[in-house]
């Protein structure tokens, strides 16, 4: 399923390289192709037992554990509007009682309001270095 994602994902992406000299333009196809792939994995998944699997896991690390892996997660949750993070206290230095709470409340509805609250240039950023860690490079400009 992650190689099926990744493909889909790479292959919509170089279709959308010509757009992105446009400002704005790229980032908000590439942002509403992924958030629309999101929702539909959220829509198939059992959510109670996603977040039964997450807390279990969490309640398993360490304190040091949870701070590498949570600083990676903030990059993605950082931008997202005030609103959202006061409600679920996001901060740089969420705790781990925090992060479970916000887990074991959250709803798919939710979820969905979420994902799309998370800016546009977010989510292409995240994707283009998404692509890199997978060894994947960009064509030059200009070439087809």
């Amino acid at each position: 399923m992650h190689n099926i994602k990744t493909i889909f994902l790479s292959i919509t992406f170089l279709f959308l390289l010509p757009l992105s000299a446009e400002a704005g333009v790229g980032e908000k196809v590439i942002s509403t192709t992924i958030k629309s792939v999101v929702k539909g994995v959220v829509a198939l998944t059992n959510l109670e037992k996603v977040k039964k699997k997450i807390v279990y896991k969490l309640d398993r690390m360490d304190k040091e554990e949870f701070r590498v892996r949570y600083t990676k997660f903030y990059k993605l949750i950082k931008d997202l509007p005030r609103d959202i993070k006061t409600k679920y206290k996001v901060t740089p230095h969420m705790s781990k009682y925090q992060m479970t709470k916000n887990i074991k409340s959250a709803t798919k509805k939710e979820i969905y309001r979420i994902i799309n609250r998370i800016p546009d240039k977010t989510v292409a950023e995240l994707f283009k270095e998404y692509l890199k860690e997978i060894g994947h490079k960009s064509p030059k400009k200009g070439v087809t």
